[in-house]
C-alpha cells in the first residue's frame, strides 16, 4: 500500500514538472533575442561569478607550455640538449601529471563532497586548495614541490570545474541554457590567454621571477570567488534535498530576480530531486549511468569531450607556445599571446549561435572543417622553408579560432544538459574522468612527440591528431542528437524512445502537442 502511494506521489511529480516546463518551452520554437539575453542579465551575471575557478582550469592547462618557452624557467629545471635548454620530456610528464590526476581525483570527489557540503560551500573549499596550491608552487624550487602544488591547486579549481555547470544547468532557463553553459568556456579560454598574457609581461624578468609571476597570478579568480561567496545563494536542489524548501525559493529569487515564478521552478526541481531520493535509496545510482537510455546519455557526453582530446586541444591550446618557440618563431610569447586572444575572440562568437544554429550542426561542422584543418597543417609542416613555417602558425591560429568557436565552446552546452537530472552530477564527473584520462595519456605521449632530442615531429603531429579525429567525426555525426530548446521532459521521451540522433531535432513530442493544443483553445476562446 506504502510502495503504490508512492508510486502515485512520483506519477503526480512528474506530471507537475512536465507540465510547468512545457508552459516554460512555449517560447522556445524562437530564435533567442537581445532582449531575452538583457531580461536574464542577472543569470548570466551569476553564471559567469560561478564559473570564476574555471579560469584557473584554463590558465592551469596552458602554464606548462608556456613556461616551456620561458628562459629563467629553463635555467632553473632544463637541461642542454644540442645547444639549446629544454625540459626533460621525463620532467614534463610529471607536471602533466599533477594536472590530470589532481582533475580526476576532484571530478569523482566532486558529487560525494557537494552532497555533504553544499555546492556552495564545495566551492569555497575548492577556492581554498586552489589557493595553498598556487602558494605552494610560487615558493617552489624543485620541480618535485611544483608536482605537488599543481596537485594541491588542481584538485581545489577541478571541483569547481567539475561543479560549475551542473550548478548552473540546475538555475539556467531553458531559453537560455545553452549560453549560459558555454559561458564555461570563456572562462576557460580567457584563463589560457591570461597566463600568456602574464608569461609575456614577465618577460623583462631576467631571475626565477619570470616564472613565478605567472604562477602567482593565478590567485585572482579563487580570491575574487572567495570575496563574493556571502553573496552567493546555495543550490536549490541541494536545499529542497535536504528539507529546506522555503530557503530554496529564496535562492531562486536571487539567482533570477524578483519576477521569477518560483512556484513553477519549485515544483519542477522538488519532482526531480524526489526521484533522485528514490533513486538514490537503491545504492545502484553510479551504475543506472550506464544502463538504458541513461547509458546512452553517458556516452554522448563523453565522445563529445573525448572529441576535444583526439582533434588535438591538448597541442593547440596547452603547446603552442612550445610548438613556436622550437619551430624557432621570432619572439614565440607574442605571438602566442596574440593567438590565444583569438581563440578568446572565436569563443565569443559561439554565444550568438548557440542557441541558434544549434549544438550539433556546430559540433559536427566544426569537427569535419578541423579534422581537414589538421590534415592540412601536417602537410604543410612536411616542408621546413620559412614560408612554410609562417602558414603552419598561421592555419594553427586559424583552427585555434574554429575549435573555441565551435567544439571548445558547446561541448560544455551538451554536457550541462544531455544528462538526466536524476544522474546529471554523477554523469558529468564520470564524462571529466574519461576525458582526463584521455588527455593524461596524450600529455604523457606529446613530450615525446615534439621534444628535439626525441621524435621532433614539429606541426606533423597533427597527422596523428587528424587520425585520431577521423573516426570521431564518424562517432558524432551518427550519435550526436540535437537538443537545442528541449524541456527535460522532451529529452526524456526522446531517449526512451530510442530516437536515432537525426531525428532529434524534427521530433514533435507529446509536450508540444499540448503546447499547440493550449495554443488553440486560447484562440478559440477570444473568437
Amino acid at each position: 500500500m506504502i510502495t503504490l502511494k508512492m508510486s502515485a506521489l512520483k506519477n503526480k511529480n512528474e506530471q507537475s514538472a512536465q507540465h510547468a516546463e512545457h508552459v516554460e518551452a512555449l517560447s522556445t520554437s524562437t530564435k533567442i533575442t537581445w532582449r531575452e539575453l538583457w531580461e536574464h542579465r542577472r543569470v548570466l551575471a551569476w553564471c559567469l561569478f560561478i564559473f570564476l575557478l574555471p579560469i584557473n582550469f584554463g590558465y592551469e592547462n596552458s602554464t606548462v607550455g608556456n613556461l616551456l618557452a620561458v628562459d629563467p624557467f629553463l635555467d632553473q629545471f632544463g637541461v642542454d640538449v644540442n645547444g639549446t635548454r629544454e625540459i626533460r620530456a621525463r620532467d614534463q610528464q610529471i607536471l602533466n601529471a599533477a594536472t590530470t590526476v589532481g582533475l580526476f581525483c576532484s571530478a569523482f570527489a566532486t558529487g560525494i563532497i557537494s552532497d555533504i557540503l553544499g555546492r556552495k560551500k564545495t566551492i569555497i573549499f575548492g577556492c581554498v586548495l586552489c589557493v595553498a596550491g598556487i602558494v605552494t608552487q610560487y615558493f617552489s624550487n624543485t620541480l618535485m614541490q611544483l608536482f605537488g602544488g599543481k596537485l594541491l591547486g588542481t584538485f581545489g579549481f577541478g571541483l569547481g570545474h567539475s561543479l560549475g555547470p551542473v550548478f548552473v544547468a540546475e538555475l539556467a532557463p531553458v531559453r537560455v541554457r545553452g549560453l549560459c553553459l558555454s559561458l564555461v568556456n570563456t572562462m576557460i579560454v580567457l584563463g589560457q590567454w591570461l597566463n600568456s598574457a602574464a608569461v609575456l609581461g614577465s618577460k623583462h624578468h631576467t631571475d626565477s621571477l619570470g616564472w613565478r609571476i605567472p604562477i602567482i597570478t593565478q590567485m585572482v579568480p579563487p580570491g575574487l570567488l572567495l570575496l563574493g561567496l556571502p553573496f552567493l545563494a546555495e543550490s536549490p536542489s541541494w536545499l529542497i534535498m535536504k528539507g529546506r524548501p522555503e530557503e530554496a525559493a529564496k535562492s531562486f529569487l536571487k539567482f533570477n530576480g524578483p519576477r521569477f515564478d518560483v512556484d513553477e521552478a519549485m515544483t519542477i526541481t522538488t519532482a526531480a530531486v524526489a526521484q533522485e531520493q528514490e533513486l538514490a535509496r537503491t545504492g545502484s545510482a553510479w551504475l543506472d549511468c550506464f544502463k538504458g537510455s541513461d547509458g546512452r546519455r553517458t556516452l554522448i557526453v563523453c565522445m563529445v569531450y573525448i572529441a576535444q582530446q583526439f582533434v588535438g586541444v591538448n597541442f593547440v591550446s596547452g603547446y603552442l607556445t612550445y610548438y613556436f618557440k622550437l619551430a624557432g618563431v621570432e619572439d614565440a610569447l607574442s605571438i602566442a599571446q596574440a593567438a590565444f586572444a583569438i581563440q578568446l575572440f572565436g569563443n565569443i562568437c559561439s554565444w550568438p549561435l548557440v542557441d541558434r544554429l544549434g549544438r550539433r550542426p556546430m559540433i559536427v561542422g566544426g569537427m569535419f572543417v578541423m579534422t581537414g584543418g589538421l590534415l592540412l597543417i601536417g602537410l604543410i609542416s612536411i616542408s621546413q622553408s620559412q614560408p612554410a613555417l609562417k602558414a603552419t602558425v598561421a592555419f594553427m591560429t586559424i583552427w585555434g579560432f574554429l575549435y573555441q568557436a565551435t567544439l571548445g565552446a558547446v561541448a560544455y552546452a551538451v554536457g550541462g544538459e544531455t544528462p538526466s537530472p536524476l544522474l546529471r552530477q554523477k554523469t558529468y564527473s564520470i564524462n571529466i574522468m574519461s576525458a582526463t584520462a584521455v588527455s593524461c595519456a596524450v600529455l604523457q605521449i606529446m613530450p615525446y612527440l615534439l621534444n628535439t632530442d626525441e621524435a621532433n615531429l614539429g606541426g606533423k603531429i597533427c597527422f596523428i591528431f587528424f587520425g585520431l579525429s577521423v573516426p570521431m567525426c564518424v562517432y558524432l555525426y551518427l550519435c550526436l542528437p540535437e537538443l537545442k530548446g528541449r524541456t527535460v521532459a522532451d529529452m526524456q521521451e526522446m531517449f526512451q524512445a530510442g530516437l536515432p540522433a537525426r531525428k532529434f531535432k524534427n521530433y514533435v513530442s507529446q509536450g508540444q502537442i499540448d503546447i499547440e493544443m493550449h495554443k488553440t483553445k486560447n484562440l478559440e476562446r477570444e473568437e
